[in-house]
């Protein structure tokens, strides 16, 4: 697959909230359109709250230290009076003024919401039905008055159930507007405010009432069934609008009922079996702690058979007015897989670890107009209503009859929300202008006529199923810019309403809506402000990771290193902003282990942030894993930002022309950044490719280097022009760009100094002597340790000699030795220092030096050579029996220098004898030819034998050698030496040819010696 189909993660997970010290609760407040709230900031999720009403007033008292409460000059709408009374907290509204309160995790909220104005109930039109005019207002209070009851509320009648139905006095402009101020807040807050605006507020209960929510789950009780409005016919295609929910029909069961569909148990604790109709379709997901079936059959379930199971035995399940619905309570993880075996419906149970990348189906964008969601199916189905039982917002389903047809990924849309199913298609949606219609081989998710659907989610990009698994620690609201700047605006409001000591959390999330606007500066500052005022939320993870995320956004590496804080949990998205640190660092391979694991994640942030982060993402794949990065570019556009990227990939698969082309072209854009990359690439493609040189490819760098500065980007030009200039012999330039660095980043001084090192001893030797000896002098202290160093100074010590300089030379190979590492080195340099005395005639320097260095077990040419030296040394100090007794010790590696020990006092007999035991142990076979040493020794061999007079010899070796000696001057000088001797006049004109050739022998052995 070569796109990757990359998507929006439906619901980040909650960082779990660290132990603290009790603490007060802290308030916000907010003005809306057509209310005002309160929302109360509970220190645990076990702190409990009372309420009780009083008229016009609200008492809430609370298992923790009371908020501090603003004045009254800043109370919101519809809120005259907020004062304490006891421990209680007492909230007066406005006249006519409807207050209400729920609990929303650790958070209550009261709002208070303005009365109702007769005056503004729409019109009903003389040709409309009255039950039809009646159903959009009638249907939410009938799905308020049997709504199951919220934790720790008692039952109550609503005294409103037999008045004639009313719409809450609002104009459409305000209610438009409480809508996307209700998107704005947080996520539990949006729920529980949608609900609210899909069913008119419930009446307060009377002054008598007291409730007390508490978190522990109430017992439940049974709802009370009132009779509605029959639906209409349904055409065949029924469309279901979030306008009209028929939620209202909605009865639970769990007992036999005449004509039920019995469910039996297949596998005790694995399957059951639900005889249906023919062609009855379902539609499987998970909500909360519960499994739902949705079968679009007007039937009722007997479920009896399940009770005692110990998984479906506490299964329950209630009609819809085109269904029925199963509920089985299941632990986090657990699902159930619908199949089909003839009529009956098999749902078994199973353990969903992950989403997986099984096939299903897949909703398509359609832009339209009018824009649509299309998901193609196999079969068809019908289209129900419900309510959502996890957040009591509307949930729109589509029933399939064919089994094996589920979205393994969900996929979140400011409307709506598609959730992940086992079968079918499950929206639970956010705007009441949604209409969902199952046809024949395809569903269809449209807004209502006059309205539009929003996708929010860039053309290309799909959800992969991996993303749901993905462990977060931000909630950075995915929503329009208009709404997040309402939120914002609130989200101030709220910070200044409340006490400098309670600011801390609402910064957070108003650093989060920064964030999710694109404004990173301001959000680095809104979280720098939380951690500076709040002392308790200095080691919260969102706020500890958004500065440093925030930094980074801007710009501002340096200052993001937040996001190396130890304290950080170890999440998905903590890996994610830790590789991108890396890849804005330069350090791509480390980028990508964090990049590529979590790379769905970044689907799930805001547009503004996304678009800052893709072209960085896609450089880091580029470099570290061009598969991956071809995957995502794939789904991305083809435009300049992403222009290197794609010459990255072009050239990992080999395509050199079309990435030079590429990378010219982003060397030509405004982004420095990847102008000075692309020019470094282009350069190193251009000099694998052997278009240039390595003097050219240096040479271009060069010219590169000032494209961008002050970073890893720099140092590695630079460190890379310094190599090129040692592989071409230039390393005096490269020690001093080297040096530069070293003091233009004196942070990588320690990882410079090794290239430093090297650089300087290669130096020693590539340059003139002089230059040479002046740069050792003045960096003596650069010079490397171990035999790097030592052969350098051996190198320069030879130099020096050339230079008649040989009291410097023999210091510097007196301190090549003492750096030596090892035995042998520390030998071999005594060696070539004894070599340098004996060559001023100081044959006891010589021995005191040898004496020095020698040591046990040395490399057996070492011990020759040492030999030698020391025969030497001793001959010269006229101990030659010494000296000829250790030559012969050497064995056959002896006898050449015997032969020269033995020349050098014209013991032409001993020097010969010593030379042929030489080549006797060293020629090669007969008849092979023989090499330059072996013909220039055979050749002064036959010279000891002239000298020796040795006739015998000469003729041995005229026979043997003479066919093997080749051609050239050697060879003449050979063949002259073992001719037969001058008999007659007759010879005399090869005497001339001798003579002539004697005298030209000298300058060819001289040239021969120098060879």
């Amino acid at each position: 697959m070569r796109a990757a189909r990359l998507a929006l993660v439906v619901l980040a997970l909650a960082l779990p909230a660290q132990a603290q010290e009790p603490r007060a609760i802290a308030l916000r407040m907010g003005t809306h359109a057509g209310f005002g709230r309160l929302v109360f900031d509970l220190p645990a999720s076990g702190t409990a709250y009372r309420a009780e009403v009083q008229g016009d007033r609200l008492l809430l008292r609370f298992d923790a230290p009371p908020p501090a409460l603003p004045g009254a000059n800043r109370l919101p709408r519809n809120i005259l009076g907020l004062a304490m009374d006891g421990d209680a907290v007492v909230v007066t509204a406005a006249a006519g003024a409807r207050l209400r309160h729920f609990r929303l995790g650790e958070r209550v909220v009261v709002d208070a919401e303005n009365a109702p104005a007769a005056a503004e109930r729409p019109a009903r039109s003389p040709s409309t039905p009255a039950a039809a005019t009646q159903q959009p207002a009638e249907a939410p209070r009938q799905q308020e008055a049997r709504r199951e009851p919220r934790r720790g509320e008692p039952r109550r009648r609503d005294s409103r159930r037999d008045e004639p139905p009313q719409q809450e006095a609002r104009p459409q402009e305000a209610r438009q507007q409480e809508a996307r101020q209700q998107e704005a807040g947080p996520q539990e807050q949006r729920q529980q405010e949608a609900r609210r605006t899909a069913s008119p507020p419930r009446p307060s209960p009377p002054p008598s009432e007291s409730v007390r929510s508490d978190p522990r789950p109430a017992p439940a009780a049974a709802p009370t069934a009132t009779p509605t409005a029959a639906p209409p016919v349904a055409a065949p295609v029924a469309p279901v609008s979030v306008e009209a929910l028929p939620s209202g029909a909605e009865t639970r069961t769990s007992a036999a009922v005449p004509g039920a569909v019995p469910a039996r148990v297949v596998a005790p604790g694995r399957a059951v079996a639900l005889a249906f109709p023919d062609g009855t379709g379902v539609a499987v997901f998970r909500r909360g702690g519960a499994v739902l079936a949705v079968f679009d059959a007007k039937a009722s379930l007997d479920l009896t058979a399940l009770r005692g199971d110990p998984v479906f035995g506490a299964a329950d399940s209630w009609t819809l007015p085109d269904g029925v619905v199963l509920r089985l309570p299941m632990a986090a993880g657990g699902g159930l897989l619908p199949r089909r075996e003839g009529a009956t419906w098999v749902l078994e149970a199973m353990r969903v670890e992950a989403p997986s990348r099984r096939p299903g189906i897949s909703a398509e964008p359609e832009p339209g107009p009018p824009a649509r969601l299309v998901i193609a199916t196999e079969g068809s189905g019908r289209a129900l209503a419900l309510q959502d039982p996890e957040t009591g917002m509307p949930l729109l389903v589509a029933t399939l009859a064919v089994p094996g047809q589920g979205f393994a990924a969900a996929r979140r849309m400011p409307d709506l929300e598609l959730l992940p199913t086992q079968q079918g298609a499950a929206v639970l949606a956010r705007s009441d202008r949604l209409v969902l219609r199952s046809l024949s081989d395809r569903i269809l998710l449209t807004a209502a006529p006059g309205d539009t659907l929003r996708f929010g989610t860039p053309g290309g990009l799909e959800p992969i199923a991996e993303a749901a698994a993905l462990t977060r620690v931000f909630d950075l609201p995915t929503l329009p810019p208009a709404v997040l700047q309402d939120r914002l605006r609130d989200q101030q409001a709220a910070i200044a309403g409340a006490a400098p000591l309670a600011r801390g959390p609402l910064r957070r999330e108003a650093m989060e809506t920064l964030l999710a606007l694109g404004m990173p500066q301001e959000a680095q500052a809104m979280a720098g402000l939380a951690l500076q005022e709040d002392p308790r939320v200095r080691g919260d993870a969102r706020l500890l990771l958004g500065q440093g995320v925030a930094a980074l956004l801007a710009g501002r590496v340096a200052d993001a290193r937040g996001i190396e804080d130890r304290r950080l949990p170890a999440t998905d998205e903590t890996a994610l902003w830790r590789g991108l640190l890396a890849a804005a660092r330069g350090e791509m391979d480390a980028a990508a282990s964090g990049i590529v694991p979590a790379l769905p994640l970044l689907m799930v942030y805001p547009e503004a942030v996304r678009q800052r982060l893709l072209p960085l993402v896609a450089d880091a794949l580029a470099e570290a894993d061009p598969r991956a990065a071809q995957r995502l570019l794939a789904a991305l556009p083809d435009d300049a930002s992403f222009g290197y990227a794609r010459a990255r990939v072009a050239e990992a698969e080999g395509r050199a022309e079309d990435a030079l082309t590429r990378y010219d072209a982003v060397a030509q854009g405004v982004d420095r950044l990847r102008r000075a990359r692309a020019l470094r690439r282009a350069t190193e493609l251009r000099l694998a490719t052997g278009r240039i040189d390595a003097a050219g490819a240096a040479g271009a760098l060069e010219r590169a280097v000032f494209a961008w500065r002050g970073d890893a980007e720099e140092l590695a030009t630079r460190r890379r022009i310094a190599a090129l200039r040692r592989q071409t012999g230039a390393a005096r330039q490269a020690f001093d760009l080297l040096r530069e660095t070293a003091v233009m980043f004196p942070d990588q001084a320690a990882a410079l100094a090794p290239d430093i090192a090297g650089s300087f001893a290669e130096a020693l030797i590539s340059d003139p002597p002089v230059s040479a000896v002046a740069l050792f002098d003045a960096h003596r202290d650069l010079l490397p340790r171990g035999p790097e160093g030592a052969e350098a100074l051996a190198g320069l010590a030879g130099r020096l000699v050339e230079l008649d300089l040989p009291d410097r030379a023999a210091a510097l190979f007196q301190e090549a030795a003492d750096r030596a590492t090892t035995r042998a080195g520390r030998a071999g340099f005594g060696a070539r220092l004894a070599a340098l005395r004996l060559a001023e005639r100081d044959a006891a320097a010589a021995l005191t030096v040898l004496d020095a260095t020698g040591f046990d077990g040395l490399p057996a040419p070492l011990v020759v050579e040492r030999g030698v030296l020391r025969a030497r040394a001793l001959a010269m100090r006229s101990e030659r029996q010494a000296a000829e007794a250790l030559l012969v010790s050497l064995g056959d590696a002896g006898f050449a220098p015997l032969a020269a020990l033995r020349a050098d006092v014209q013991d032409w007999a001993g020097a010969a004898e010593a030379l042929s035991r030489h080549l006797t142990a060293s020629l090669p076979p007969a008849p092979a030819a023989l090499d330059d040493a072996q013909r220039r020794d055979a050749t002064r061999l036959a010279a000891f034998a002239a000298l020796a007079g040795d006739d015998a010899r000469l003729a041995v070796l005229k026979d043997s050698l003479k066919p093997r000696m080749g051609e050239g001057p050697l060879a003449e000088a050979f063949g002259l030496l073992t001719s037969d001797p001058l008999r007659g006049i007759a010879d005399l004109a090869r005497l001339q040819r001798e003579l002539d050739l004697m005298r030209a022998l000298p300058g060819r052995l001289a040239a021969r010696r120098a060879d």
